[in-house]
């Protein structure tokens, strides 16, 4: 078959490394959430407060901040499938280990092991989903491969609707590690290495890897490796600062910091807050999967909204919403049914808008330090996600309740939209003109 066929169709080998992709990343959004669904009953079961719960919860963040900023770009020296097996193996022990833990030092310890594999896993994930997909459909594959990441976390509070009461928090966390556990013995048998990377690093038997991992997907075949890459050829973070990029790097830093505040505060507290305010675990619990439900939709709408509305806009106008959507919730969240329509909406809109963030990093920088742009603007955020949680369990534990919660973590929504705006006016624009679709350059990673 020819190229040009290749690059529309997909082949058992694209769909299966994208199915893959999928499942690992709904386990990530399983093991991220779950100590989530486990705050109520751990805090009655060790007599915890809220402080000490947002301790923990910021724990496995700060792991997937170190995971993510020193362990994940070793994927370059190791291969990407070998650094997605390691961290599987990471997560897997972490998860299992945390059933058996028994004081909060044991947990806060377990958490930060099990946020190292999460971090150095997610840039290799998406990677592979982006490389191993037909050249039209990439953009498709990375939304769809993200948007695991969400309905994990959904069908995690659906399972802990029903482990919870029968075997405590301790069953739930084991449940996820063994789904960790089972997906490491699949992962080495099906999933593929980076052809990319054979290419740079040229492995033993790099070439008929290569080869493989070609026909398989319609390719032609390379009659000779090409000279090795100059080593070294890394971006240096300085380059994010040169010139007229120093504003707009600032800028988008703020901005991906204002949205992991408020965005992990809310996918950490949203169990306790309701079971705070009168609701019962199971209602508290379906709403977090309900509001992780919102997150996947709006994952996946957005490549379509995006392709029809300015992407600067449209990522504020997405965090304005929430904002007012939150401050309202918190006021007026009964009956039942109202609650659970206020966490799909405000699961679409925060997420919705968080997700297009990446497509502004990706399509801000110029390719030469694109991957480095990128990369940083996340971890820059990553501090967010462990403040933001530590500071719910401070503002929880001074007795402030679920409207002064919502009120407070919905005034970082709107300096999220205030900054994304202003990075677009800079160079979103420009950008735009040059490449095309405002996804297409986040679509190759």
């Amino acid at each position: 078959m020819s190229e040009q066929l290749s690059s529309e169709r997909w082949t058992p080998l694209q769909l299966r490394t994208l199915f893959l992709c999928i499942i690992l990343n709904m386990l990530d959004g399983a093991d991220v959430l779950v100590v989530s669904f486990a705050a109520p009953v751990l805090t009655q079961d060790w007599a915890i407060s809220a402080e000490m719960l947002g301790v923990v919860f910021g724990a496995g963040l700060a792991g997937m901040t170190l995971g993510a900023l020193v362990i994940a770009p070793m994927s370059d020296l190791v291969g990407r499938r070998t650094m997605i097996l390691a961290a599987t193996a990471i997560i897997g022990s972490g998860m299992v280990a945390s059933a058996w833990a028994v004081n909060l030092q044991q947990l806060v310890g377990l958490r930060f092991w099990t946020g190292l594999g999460i971090g150095s896993m997610l840039a290799s994930v998406a990677a592979l989903a982006s490389e191993y997909a037909p050249s039209r459909h990439r953009a498709f594959a990375v939304t769809t491969a993200t948007a695991g990441y969400p309905l994990g976390a959904t069908l995690t509070g659906v399972a802990a609707g029903w482990l919870l009461p029968r075997y405590g928090w301790e069953g739930l966390f084991l449940a996820a590690g063994l789904g960790s556990a089972i997906m490491l013995p699949l992962c080495w048998a099906l999933l593929p290495e980076s052809v990319q990377f054979l290419v740079a690093r040229q492995p033993r038997g790099a070439l008929q890897r290569i080869n493989r991992a070609l026909s398989s997907q319609r390719l032609p075949a390379m009659e000779s490796l090409p000279p090795i890459p100059p080593a070294g050829r890394r971006a240096p973070v300085t380059l994010l600062f040169a010139g007229d990029l120093r504003a707009a790097t600032l800028l988008t830093w703020a901005a991906f910091f204002c949205a992991f505040f408020s965005l992990y505060f809310l996918t950490s507290w949203i169990p306790r807050m309701a079971v705070d305010a009168g609701f019962p675990l199971t209602v508290a619990i379906n709403g977090s999967a309900i509001f992780n439900m919102g997150a996947f939709i709006g994952l996946i709408l957005l490549g379509w909204f995006a392709a029809h509305v300015d992407l600067g806009r449209l990522i504020a106008a997405f965090f304005i919403l929430a904002s007012l959507v939150m401050v309202i919730f918190g006021a007026v969240h009964r009956p039942v049914a109202l609650f659970y329509a206020g966490m799909l909406v405000i699961g679409f809109l925060v997420q919705g808008g968080f997700g297009g963030l990446y497509a502004v990093a990706a399509h801000l920088y110029p390719a030469a330090v694109r991957t480095t742009g990128v990369g940083w603007a996340i971890g820059a955020g990553r501090f967010g996600a462990i403040i933001g949680p530590v500071g719910g369990g401070l503002i929880i534990g001074l007795g402030f309740g679920l409207f002064e919660s919502f009120v407070f973590f919905a005034l970082p929504m709107v300096a999220a939209a205030l900054l994304t705006w202003l990075v677009s006016r800079r160079r979103l624009d420009d950008a735009r003109d040059r490449r095309g679709s405002p996804l297409s350059d986040f679509s190759h990673g």
